[in-house]
């Protein structure tokens, strides 16, 4: 059960491993999201053959894995082996039953998955664009975030940035207007704004808005009227998107997917077939894909021009967005590339 008088640390969750590697800010947002659950001895944490959305990492205390043919491996939060999620599979292998008092971190998968494609694709991309001395990456880091552009297929996370461009502003100036059609969506680069709603006679404060802080998409998803209006407090910048460009910038891009089937046939037709796995080093180290060459996401830009230009890169990760963003870079690249489902 959810134990609330635990606090979960960003410092606990660096003892694990993808948790390791992520950047401080992707931390916070798993240590509000992840669960801590107690269990007494001899209790099922999750049992094999079942379909688990979360995936768990051991606290403290001690569990015995059991898999089909009733072999037990025994793994305390200690050992080498509890860095890295317990039985990560759908459905589980084995089942896990605590040999004392036990403490387990619960942590959705698939938010994992978000946050990971996030943290990696979006370094890379914050760094490149970020070479060009008049963009600050604050704003790019902040917007990473967001539970907005969460809804933002992976492979479109470059094109995202690429496609944003740059106005500067002043004091006082008024960006948007209250009951205005939507036309743009913004991101406060450089600069303060305040956002405010007629109330009355006279003017209601709503917020105050930073670098990274965005604004205007309302009226473009709903296509509706601006709700509210926005001013600078500040000289500053801004980055914007035009209504087409954001619109098309939530829709999926054109990716090639194959299943196992699919790619068994193609290496039975003798198919130039390479398997890419883009998780991090220590994740496919743990658990590696057969017969698989492993480039991280973050890395994959670098190593381009080493991979075949007649070979079919078949991409894999364990949740999927990895894939697709790896898949986007390896077509940009003039590469074949497939995501592999399932």
């Amino acid at each position: 059960m959810s134990d609330q008088s635990v606090q979960i640390t960003l410092e606990s969750l660096r003892r694990f491993v993808p948790f390791n590697s992520l950047s401080e800010m992707h931390l916070k947002d798993i240590a509000q999201r992840a669960k801590a659950l107690r269990f007494p001895s001899g209790k099922m944490v999750f049992k094999r053959g079942e379909v688990s959305k979360q995936c768990y990492y051991l606290l403290s205390g001690s569990i015995d894995l059991c898999d089909q043919d009733f072999n037990i491996t025994k793994v305390g939060s200690e050992d080498e082996k509890a860095k890295f999620a317990l039985d990560n599979q759908s459905p589980h292998n084995v089942s896990a039953v605590s040999t004392d008092d036990v403490m387990v971190l619960a942590i959705d998968k698939d938010h994992l998955d978000l946050v990971l494609t996030w943290d990696q694709a979006g370094n890379y991309l914050v760094t490149d664009l970020a070479q060009d001395e008049t963009l600050e990456s604050d704003w790019m880091s902040a917007l990473l975030q967001s539970s907005l552009f969460a809804q933002v297929p992976p492979a479109n996370i470059q094109q995202l940035f690429a496609t944003f461009q740059q106005e500067n502003v002043a004091t006082g100036e008024l960006v948007i207007e209250q009951g205005e059609e939507g036309d743009r969506f913004y991101v406060i680069e450089r600069g303060t704004a305040e956002v405010t709603r007629r109330a009355g006679d006279g003017e209601e404060l709503l917020a105050n808005l930073t670098p990274g802080r965005f604004f205007g998409e309302e009226a473009l998803v709903g296509n509706t009227a601006r709700n509210a209006s926005v001013r600078m407090t500040s000289n500053g910048s801004l980055m914007y998107l035009e209504k087409d460009q954001f619109t098309e910038l939530l829709h999926e891009p054109v990716l090639e997917f194959a299943t196992q089937k699919d790619l068994d046939e193609s290496l039975e037709n003798g198919d130039n077939i390479k398997i890419l796995d883009v998780r991090m080093e220590n994740e496919f180290q743990n658990e590696a894909t057969p017969n698989a060459l492993n480039i991280p996401l973050a890395d994959l830009r670098d190593h381009l021009e080493s991979l075949e230009p007649d070979a079919i890169y078949v991409i894999v990760c364990d949740g999927g967005r990895r894939s697709e963003a790896g898949a986007y870079l390896l077509t940009e690249a003039g590469l074949r590339a497939v995501v592999l489902r399932g």
